[in-house]
């Protein structure tokens, strides 16, 4: 069994040992849940479910406020007279390869106000991404790759 599914059957165990089932008390099931599984101790290493866990949440947190950063740039440029866009189409080499790892990178990309995924390559080893503040094509690559793909393939892999 997957430690997801043993955090599940905990977080229904916790809720029906407190009789009653509501999403308050199976919330806090998985939470307590999750810190067990998390805390087993197999081999002296942290287990793969706690770490799987944290990269999947630092790459919730790192788009969210990605995403805050860029409305909060796009919404000043459509309220100031000034424009200070200087768009531009970026190809970006990927370490992504698997489908699900190219379709949540283009949509993670597409998502943040100001970017969008145009299209995949060919031999599907890069995108191309129009960006709406451009700087150097480096800069760029460094920055998608720094937060968003590395910790996106954390998650995944």
């Amino acid at each position: 069994m997957t430690a997801f599914l043993w955090n599940l059957m905990l977080a229904l165990l916790w809720a029906a040992m407190l009789g009653n089932v509501t999403s308050e008390n199976l919330l806090t099931g998985f939470v307590i849940g999750f810190v067990l599984l998390a805390l087993i101790d197999t081999q002296h290493v942290p287990s793969r479910y706690g770490t799987q866990a944290w990269n999947v949440v630092r790459l919730v947190a790192g788009v969210g406020w990605d995403v805050l950063v860029a409305n909060v740039r796009v919404a000043y440029e459509i309220a100031t007279p000034k424009l200070l866009t200087r768009p531009a189409i970026y190809r970006y080499d990927m370490e992504a390869r698997t489908d699900a790892e190219i379709t949540l990178l283009t949509l993670i990309v597409t998502f943040a106000p100001g970017t969008l995924a145009l299209e995949v390559s060919e031999d599907r080893k890069a995108i191309y991404v129009h960006v709406m503040f451009a700087t150097t094509r480096e800069a760029f690559c460094q920055e998608l790759r720094e937060r968003v793909e590395i910790p996106l393939l954390r998650a995944l892999r």
